[in-house]
């Protein structure tokens, strides 16, 4: 301990930055240094939380369990701090699992030294409260989008092995995707579905639009590249596609149930049913019907209608908008048939845009 200068350490760590200089002098005496070679494992998910660490030399790697695997929450460096979290905690656990990258030291307090030193110094007690706030914050945050974004990579690969066995045209995905967007767009730009439509339902709405048809993953390729009208019984089998994708996005949810991920539930589940209540698969009615499968009922059937499929050719623009009108109110939502049609040049332009 003798070539360590902890105090200049304790100073530098942002949990005892505040605390003055003879303070620093009596917390130094609280901790002992341990060292760690390459790979030991310095806690585990689950273990015993009795121990505050702050980095002095090495890296440290914070991870966390994710079903079979792991996901890397942090990488700790000299300065940084961590472990203090569950000290808070009544017979508190490790929420992650901590282990050195490099060889590593650390200074280390114990659980009781540390709550001691809450109960005796005010400042002590807002700054760590301060930091633990942040620290949620940085890490939910740091780990929520990395695992949104493989999650939402590994469900977009999916979508497009499903569109390439289901002879689409070329570009389907893409298309619906910028369909649901400017749809969504247009109900926040005229205050319309306010409760439901802000910045973050377009965001989601955009990232889960091309997964609606991942239930198709399940049905036989002699029923999606049939070119002739399906019979009843291959048509019944079809039609478990909109619960088999809602099931692969309910198995995600109970592992991370992030708002997209229920955005894709709904979507993927009910953008078969009609306003009238005719649709498949649970006959909902209007507005019982989640927003964002109305809006993908709506998008998917357009961009079918100008597609050409193994069973029909495009339909003209103008048959199109006969189609779409006819359906408001009975296959469609109205409000957003009507957003449509006063938009109309900027669906198409998509069509155009992303046509292959």
């Amino acid at each position: 301990m003798n070539d360590i200068d902890i105090q200049q350490i304790l100073k530098k760590s942002e949990l005892f930055s505040c605390v003055p200089e003879e303070g620093i002098s009596a917390i130094e005496k609280l901790f002992h240094n341990v060292s760690f070679s390459t790979g030991d494992v310095i806690f585990n998910e689950g273990d015993p939380s009795d121990q505050l660490f702050i980095v002095h030399s090495g890296l440290i790697v914070i991870s966390q369990q994710l079903g079979t695997g792991s996901r890397e929450l942090a990488r700790l460096e000299p300065g940084d701090m961590f472990g203090e979290m569950a000290l808070l905690i009544a017979d508190g656990r490790r929420s992650a699992s901590a282990v050195a990258f490099l060889d590593t030291s650390c200074l280390v307090l114990s659980r009781n030294e540390f709550l001691d030193l809450l109960k005796k110094n005010a400042d002590f007690e807002h700054q760590i409260g301060r930091i633990l706030v942040e620290r949620i914050n940085k890490t939910e945050q740091k780990a929520n989008a990395t695992i949104l974004q493989a999650y939402n990579s590994m469900l977009f690969s999916l979508s497009n092995l499903v569109e390439s066995r289901d002879n689409e045209t070329g570009g389907h995905l893409n298309r619906v995707q910028q369909y649901c967007r400017l749809l969504a767009e247009k109900l926040l730009e005229n205050k319309l579905y306010p409760d439901v439509v802000d910045k973050l339902f377009i965001e989601n709405i955009f990232t889960v639009s091309p997964m609606h048809d991942i239930g198709k993953v399940a049905i036989p390729d002699s029923i999606l590249k049939k070119p002739a009208k399906l019979t009843k019984e291959e048509f019944d089998l079809m039609k478990t596609h909109p619960a088999i994708g809602a099931d692969i996005f309910a198995k995600i949810l109970e592992e991370i149930p992030f708002p997209s991920f229920e955005v894709g539930y709904n979507l993927t589940h009910y953008h078969h049913e009609r306003f009238d209540g005719n649709g498949y698969p649970a006959g909902l009615v209007g507005q019982d019907i989640p927003l964002e499968a109305r809006i993908m009922a709506l998008a998917d059937v357009y961009d079918a209608l100008l597609s050409k499929r193994c069973y029909k050719q495009p339909f003209t623009d103008e048959k199109v908008i006969s189609i779409i009108t006819e359906g408001r109110g009975a296959h469609f939502d109205p409000v957003l048939v009507d957003i449509l049609l006063s938009n109309i040049n900027d669906f198409e332009e998509i069509h155009e845009k992303f046509k292959s």
